[in-house]
């Protein structure tokens, strides 16, 4: 598989990207809600509006009408005591889901101001985009794009390193542009678009390959430098005469 060379400086913009989660990135990773709380909140209205109804009756029922009271008159009585029901249960409902989709996007801009000053935040964000990707392009787009992705998600991640959360940012943008255009594809262009997934996500793992060799390159020389500096500071030549 060919190699892609990338200009060092190129490489280097590219690492820093993620080294601060942005709005955006924050906003669009799994720690986002995917349902609106106003949704919620008038299905919840929706969904206890029988058993509120029933036992809103029944009470009414037993404190407005007499104990001789037969079924019609009963029938009768709430009629419009429903409509009233109504009308009151109704408004509660638009009234709190107004309230949840006004105090939405403050609790959204809270959260987003939390993980700004959180250093782990954009390791989770990076873990995040790694699972999502390899989840969603298993099965897509062929049997040797699974095993790179197999491959991809087994590999080491660093992802307090910004290079590390770079590659994983790559490979959700990847994954899901290639996902997005397999859905809208034609028949005779779906293996076009799966062959270049899976050449982009052997360029990727090539990457990662890399990258872990000079991460262990890297901790390997910091061991040696840390060796050879107890050595010198501490030799036995310092403590061959303290002791009789």
């Amino acid at each position: 598989m060919a190699r892609r060379i990338v200009p060092m400086e190129m490489q280097a913009a590219s690492w820093q990207k993620d080294a601060v989660p942005g709005d955006d990135a924050i906003q669009r990773a799994g720690e986002d809600r995917p349902i609106l709380p106003w949704t919620m909140v008038a299905g919840a209205f929706l969904h206890f509006v029988v058993p509120v109804y029933l036992v809103a009756v029944i009470i009414d029922t037993l404190l407005v009408m007499p104990k001789d009271a037969g079924a019609e008159a009963m029938f009768r009585a709430a009629l419009p005591f429903s409509a009233r029901f109504l009308a009151g249960y109704g408004l509660a409902a638009i009234a709190v889901s107004l309230a949840a989709a006004i105090t939405d996007p403050l609790l959204r801009a809270r959260r987003r101001h939390r993980a700004r000053r959180d250093p782990s935040a954009g390791a989770r964000l990076s873990e995040q985009r790694l699972r999502r990707a390899v989840a969603q392009g298993r099965g897509l787009f062929g049997v040797q794009a699974d095993a790179l992705l197999l491959a991809i998600g087994a590999a080491r991640w660093d992802h307090d390193d910004p290079r590390f959360r770079s590659l994983s940012a790559d490979l959700d943008e990847l994954v899901r542009t290639s996902a997005d255009a397999l859905s809208a594809a034609t028949p005779d262009r779906r293996a076009e678009i799966g062959n270049r997934a899976t050449g982009a996500l052997g360029h990727l793992q090539i990457a990662l390959r890399e990258l872990n060799e000079a991460h262990r390159d890297r901790q390997d020389a910091d061991a040696q430098a840390i060796a050879r500096y107890v050595e010198l500071r501490y030799g036995p030549s310092d403590f061959s005469g303290s002791q009789d």
